[in-house]
């Protein structure tokens, strides 16, 4: 199983310390806010712990998906990720 985590944090110092959080937590940044890593509904139940207290403005949110490898696997990308995405396919558009 993959966690895929996407945020929207408005506050800049909220947001760097939620991916500081993230990294520690063992998760990939493949996006400007958006973290990948492996685990499952347990970990993704922690991760949630963690980094709940990031989420203060009104517009503010966290998604924490649960995904099984073979759906991760299939995913398509267009463009370059922050970084590489291991077993994904990939469509350059």
């Amino acid at each position: 199983m993959r966690l895929v985590v996407v945020y929207d944090i408005s506050d800049n110092g909220d947001r760097q310390r939620l991916a500081s959080r993230l990294l520690g937590l063992g998760l990939t940044r493949v996006q400007r806010s958006a973290f990948v890593g492996r685990g499952g509904y347990g970990h993704a139940k922690d991760v949630y712990r963690f980094i709940q207290r990031y989420v203060r403005g009104e517009g503010d949110s966290v998604i924490i998906f649960v995904v099984p490898d073979e759906s991760f696997e299939r995913a398509l990308v267009a463009g370059r990720p922050m970084a590489p995405l291991a077993g994904v396919a990939r469509v350059v558009v």
